[in-house]
Order: structure tokens, then sequence, then C-alpha cells
């Protein structure tokens, strides 16, 4: 009887399984059947393409060509994510218009500041005759001292003058106590006041300011001390004789909720005429000179100092003009206060220092910048500009020095914009502030036939033929303005929301993805590190094989063996 022989069948193990692995996973058995890490990750990363670059059944030219299109899509991921990282750093603001208008009466009215022309009396210097005198080779030697004194004290706030070049002098440490001696006294220059259509008194109204233009009278312009640090000025002088406090203003709060219709500064309700000032202004004709006449008027906000050589118009003599404001108002958003300053290209108040000024603004700033460079270009400064105590007032013929200074730091701007190298007004650092106000205006003008007028309410009667006089009316053109808002163009949001865009079109990329990466680099090899030492410490001791001999007596020789013959075949 023949027996057939069946193959046995094979049962599978519990260590292999009840399937293969390269069936549904051709790259299972790397490294004697266990994944390594790098292959684990990439089977199982949620990164588009990684899958691609391992595996036993990938060709070598399927790899490379993975590999190339991961690599091209990482690159394109950096370069946009870097063109956006850009944005967000150097450009992470914008100006825009708000979303709503606000109305006039959330800011101040504008400070107004008049400079009048005629600045001195007849009586006390006649301006044209001492000037004819002194532009004379043979004859200005002998004029008086005095009169020399008052007449170059005058060449340096007259603009229609042209002496400086035959003065040498190099400071004029009186100056100002000259020129306020001279003076026009302060009723025969301001005559009727009216604030809201009501008449006020004009000596509460106006109070005298210290400006390029000689002795002026400025309206609603902050308190000396809240101005200025006195403690760092001069006390020769003083630059403003405003006293009246702002306890319910300041320029990054705006009004507090405490502040009523009479807080200072004053604000206007509304629009036109009888919602803003006028004052009547006055000239005795024994007084007028025609080289220095009328009056100069400069607009400006409350916690800026006046400098009337930038921005300022003229009213004439008999003329009646009527200025339409309209505020320009730049506020930044809450959002933005997070931004580094040279990131968001503005200063809050209490961000920059000013050793000479209390509010910060770039007017303010660019005048303690003019004061600083004059100094160190002319070892003089301005009796205009603030200084210290130690810093001497430039003369009559240091007036070329001082011109040029202001003519050399207004070009540093586009010289360094041309060659980008440092200078002076680097170290100025006027940015913007962050929240401004300005005014634009309208000025309307027409003739000023005051003397029928004065006929008919029985004004200036006895001295109609003695004086000439303006009208000036400042008021809102509307009552309510759209401002201009510096806000958040592109936030942290924006830039991770931009940065997940883009990798998540080139790669597949999500925040699980990066989880992944840190999973895989941190946590994964150190619990896999821990499993091997745990069935490390977990397994029996391997045993030593011994092999026991019998004893001597059986005729076996210590350390022979004695081998099994063949047993042959069954």
């Amino acid at each position: 009887m023949v027996k057939s022989k069946l193959p046995k069948l094979r049962t599978p193990t519990a260590a292999e399984g009840l399937w293969e692995p390269e069936l549904l996973n051709e790259s299972y058995k790397d490294d004697g059947g266990h994944r390594s890490l790098w292959v684990d990750y990439c089977m199982n990363s949620t990164i588009h393409g990684f899958k691609y670059l391992v595996g036993n059944k990938r060709t070598t030219i399927e790899r490379v060509w993975w590999v190339i299109v991961c690599l091209l899509s990482l690159y394109g991921c950096g370069r946009l994510i870097h063109s956006v990282y850009t944005k967000w750093d150097q450009n992470p603001v914008v100006v825009t218009f708000a979303e709503k208008p606000a109305p006039v009466f959330s800011i101040p009215f504008p400070a107004v500041t008049i400079c009048p022309e005629t600045k001195v009396r007849k009586k006390v210097l006649d301006f044209s005759k001492a000037y004819q005198l002194y532009n004379d080779e043979e004859l200005w030697q002998y004029m008086a001292v005095e009169q020399m004194a008052k007449l170059e004290a005058l060449l340096q706030v007259c603009d229609f003058s042209f002496g400086q070049e035959m003065n040498n002098e190099t400071y004029a440490d009186d100056v100002v106590e000259l020129l306020q001696q001279m003076a026009i006294p302060f009723d025969d220059i301001f005559l009727v006041c009216g604030w809201r259509a009501v008449p006020i008194d004009c000596r509460k109204f106006f109070k005298q300011t210290l400006t390029d233009s000689g002795i002026c009278y400025t309206f609603n312009s902050l308190a000396a001390d809240e101005l200025m640090r006195r403690e760092q000025l001069h006390d020769e002088y003083d630059y403003t004789k405003e006293n009246q406090s702002a306890r319910f203003w300041n320029i990054d709060d705006g009004y507090s909720s405490g502040a009523g219709g009479d807080t200072y500064p004053k604000r206007s309700f509304g629009a036109g005429i009888r919602a803003g000032m006028y004052v009547i202004l006055k000239v005795l004709m024994k007084d007028v000179d025609y080289l220095c006449g009328g009056f100069k008027v400069h607009l400006h906000s409350p916690g800026q100092y006046p400098r009337t050589v930038n921005q300022f118009f003229r009213i004439p003599l008999s003329q009646e003009v009527s200025v339409s404001v309209d505020p320009v108002i730049l506020d930044t958003g809450p959002n933005v206060r997070q931004y580094n300053p040279n990131r968001r290209l503005c200063f809050y108040n209490h961000e920059r220092y000013l050793r000479y000024f209390k509010v910060y603004s770039k007017f303010n700033c660019d005048i303690e910048c003019l004061s600083n460079f004059t100094l160190e270009m002319c070892g003089c400064v301005p009796f205009a500009l603030p200084r210290d105590s130690e810093a001497r007032i430039c003369g009559l013929g240091m007036a070329a020095c001082t011109d040029m200074a202001m003519s050399v730091l207004e070009e540093m701007d586009l010289l360094h914009e041309q060659n980008n190298t440092e200078n002076f007004l680097d170290r100025c650092n006027c940015l913007s502030a962050c929240n401004a106000i300005m005014y634009n205006t309208e000025i309307s003008q027409a003739k000023f036939d005051w003397r029928k007028l004065a006929e008919n309410i029985d004004l200036l009667t006895d001295e109609m033929d003695a004086v000439e006089l303006s009208y000036l009316s400042i008021h809102f053109k509307v009552s309510r303005f759209i401002p201009i808002k510096r806000s958040e163009l592109f936030g942290v949001t924006d830039f991770l929301a931009n940065c997940g865009g883009v990798l998540g079109l080139f790669m597949g990329v999500s925040i699980l993805s990066i989880v992944e990466i840190l999973y895989y680099c941190t946590l994964k090899p150190i619990m896999a590190r821990t499993a091997a030492n745990a069935r490390a410490e977990s397994s029996p001791p391997v045993m030593k094989s011994m092999l026991i001999l019998p004893p001597t007596e059986y005729g076996l020789a210590a350390g022979t063996l004695r081998h099994r013959k063949d047993a042959g075949k069954w």
C-alpha cells in the first residue's frame, strides 16, 4: 500500500497576523519588518506628496520626481510667505476715511494767532524813516544808539526789510525786551470780539504770544504750563501768557465725559458764522507804516506752538475776511497701539519725549529740531524758538546763517531719501502724531465799509478819521465731518490666514500637520524609546547552556566528548 504525502497546510501565527502587509502597505517591511520613524511619518503625514517618497515598490525615478515636486512646492511657499511677512512687517497700517461722520463739537475750535504788522507807534519810532536812514551809507552812523537798536529789533520781525547785511552783530540778547517795549497796546489793536454770536471781552479772549513775527495774540491755545516745559527753558521771557487750563481735553483722548459747553479749549456746536468767532481789528492811521502794515493770522491746533512763517493769511485794512474752516482729524485705532512706532509711523503723546514741549506733535518736534540744528550750525538761536538758559539769541548779523540752517534742514529729507544716509533729521525722529488735528481754510474777502456801519451803531464816532478797521470771522464749514482713521491693515490674524492659505494650496498643510511634525520629532521617539526599554526590562534572562559530564570512573576524560554513532535507518 502506497501512502501519498500531502503538503501540510501552513497555519498563520499570531505574530504574522491574518493579512499580508505588503498587499496594503508596500513600505511596511522596511528594516526587518519594523517601520523607521521617517517612513512612518511619510506614510501617515497629512502633508501632500510625502507618502510618495517612501515604499519598496517605488522606483527611483518616481522618488526623484516627487522630491523635486515637494522641493518646488516648499520654495514657492517660502517665497510667498516671505512676501506676506514683508507686507505685514513694513505696511501693517492703512489710512482710510472713517465709517461715519463726527460732529465738530468733538474737536476743539482752532487756535487763532493774530499778529499786527504795525509793530511800533510813530512817536516811539518812525520805522520807514529810520529804515531809509539806516540804508544810507553816509548818514546811518549819525543815528542814535537807542534808535538803531530798536530798528534792528524790528528788522528781525518785519517781512519787508532788506537791511540785514548792514549789521554784523552776532547776538541780540535784548531783542525781545525791545519788541515788548515798542509793541502797540492791546486796546489799540482789538476793538470788538465775539464768540458764538455773543460779544465778549477781548482781553479774556486773546493772550500775548511770542512768535517769529514779534508780539502776537492767541486765542484758544493751551496754557504755557501745559504746552511747554518751563524747567527746561530760559527765564528771560515767556513764550505765551495763556494761563487757562485744559482739564477735560487732551490730544489723544479728546474731550472727557465731564466736559461741558464752556470747557477749554473752546469748541463750536455747529457750522456758520453764528457758531464761530469774530473780531474787529483797529489800526491808528498815524501809526500805519507801509513797510509793515495790516495783520497776519495763523490757525493751528491748541496743542501746537504758533509759527507764522509756515502758514498764514493776511487781513488788509478796511477789508472783511471770512474764514471757513474744514477740519482734518487723523485718528488712530486702539488695535494699532500694539505696534512699534517705527512700524505704524506715528507717536502717541506719551511715547516721544520732547525737551521743550509737553505735547508731542510733528510741528512741535520740527520746531525743537530746528532750534537744536540752528544752535549747532550758528552757535545761537532765533528769539522765537525755544532754547535753554545757556543758548544766546541770534542777532541781525546771523540772519543769513539762521535762514541757511532752515533751508539745509528742509533739504535733508530729500537727501536722505535719495542717498539713504543718516543726517540730523534722523536724530530728531519727528514722526507724525498718531492723533492730530489740522484745519484747512477757505477764505473770502470783501471791502469792509465800516464807516457806514459805525454811523448806525454809534461806533467810533469821534475817531472815524483817525483809524482803519478790519473784520475777521472764523467758523466751521460743516457741522459734521468725516475723520481720517489710521487702522490695522494686516494683523496677526491676517498674516496667519495668508500663510495658511499658501501652505494649504501648495502642500495641504494645516495646524495639525505642524503638530504632526512636532509629534514625530519629540513625543514619538521618546515613547518608542520608553517602550523598548520597558520590553528589555520585562523579558526573561537568557540562560547559558552548560554540559554536565559523568564522573571520571566511567572512563571519560575531562573535556572529551563521546559522539553518538549514526544509528542508521529504521
